[in-house]
């Protein structure tokens, strides 16, 4: 499994958990608008339970685009490239 599948594989988890609910898929395209629940006040509790889960920092210009998947997922791989390049390229 490539990196971006585990990425999405994580959110989906993370997001099952969040939610309460087994049966929630995640795609590239899903976005807060596909998943009832997901409101402003999930969104916030959602990026920080995304950043402890990957332990990374969002910047605040990107918080508020976090509202889609495939965006959420480019920017932990983003992320990860650039923890991976602060450390001399190990992983």
């Amino acid at each position: 499994m490539d990196k971006y599948a585990q990425i999405l594989r994580t959110l989906e988890e993370l997001f099952r958990e969040y939610f309460g609910d087994d049966t929630l898929c995640l795609f590239p395209e899903t976005t807060n608008a596909d998943i009832a629940d997901w409101d402003s006040v999930a969104h916030i509790q959602l990026v920080f339970e995304i950043e402890s889960r990957f332990a990374v920092r969002f910047d605040a210009a990107d918080i508020m685009k976090l509202n889609h998947i495939g965006f959420i997922a480019d920017k932990l791989m983003e992320l990860s490239e650039n923890e991976r390049e602060s450390f001399g390229g190990l992983s």
